[in-house]
């Protein structure tokens, strides 16, 4: 049994319980560990016997942590930890496993597995296991998110110093001059700067797209500026789709 330090450590996340999945084709071996999860406070939100009805579940039920065997049928613990974590259906995962190897730890801290225990679990490692698992993945989702967000930065960075080199060079400005009236625009209209740019670097490609396909309608049909705009009008028009999307189907 376990004491009443690790019962308040195990629910001390907003005075709720936290829930657990338990994944094992053996149902000895589920109901033990339902059982010790339950005595260290965690609520069983279900369990599974194989992988893709782990997935289904987590799917259904979103736990805080999943206690997945390796060596399962139709899928095995690791594709079905990959799937779980991919697609955020957990807290974190961690893998029961009665051996280990470096190529089976390689593909499991790949995946993003961030706890392990070996069969038999015994009860007295199962919550540090856990609370390890938990911590680590926390840690591992602010950095993916940290690094989403830098990736972000530098594209809105360049969608930015795009819109400013399109502004200048076609309103005859200076760099600067073209930042400040985007910046200026932006705060007209509430939005930010970033979403401005895309808007214009959008914007001039589609006037880009068109002026091909002008040329190219004038070349074909030897028509001139004037009658290749009104043919892509008139194409537009009749499929309901905006100019660029006609122009586009002419350059194709």
């Amino acid at each position: 049994m376990t004491g009443p330090g690790a019962l308040e450590g195990a629910i001390r996340e907003g005075e709720t319980l936290r829930t657990a999945v338990v994944v094992d084709d053996e149902p000895i071996t589920r109901m033990d560990l339902s059982q010790m999860l339950e005595e260290l406070g965690f609520q069983v939100a279900g369990a599974a016997g194989d992988g893709f009805d782990a997935i289904e579940l987590c799917r259904a039920r979103h736990p805080d942590v999943v206690l997945m065997d390796i060596k399962m049928p139709v899928f095995d613990g690791l594709t079905a930890a990959e799937t779980i974590l991919s697609q955020e259906l957990a807290g974190c995962v961690c893998l029961l496993t009665a051996f280990s190897s470096p190529e089976l730890i390689e593909r499991a801290n790949r995946i993003g597995v961030t706890g392990y225990l070996v069969k038999p679990v015994e009860q007295r490692l199962l919550l540090p296991a856990i609370e390890v698992a938990l911590a680590q993945s926390r840690r591992l989702r602010q950095s993916r998110q940290e690094t989403a967000d830098a990736l972000r930065q530098l594209e809105e960075q360049k969608l930015i110093e795009r819109a400013k080199a399109l502004m200048a060079r076609e309103q005859g400005m200076g760099e600067g001059d073209a930042y400040r009236q985007l910046r200026q625009m932006a705060m007209d209209k509430r939005t930010t700067i970033a979403a401005l740019a895309r808007a214009v670097v959008e914007q001039h490609s589609q006037r880009e797209l068109i002026n091909r396909a002008k040329e190219a309608l004038m070349r074909k049909k030897g028509i001139s500026e004037p009658a290749a705009y009104r043919y892509l009008a008139e194409e537009a028009r009749r499929s309901g789709r905006p100019m660029a999307e006609a122009a586009r189907r002419v350059l194709d």
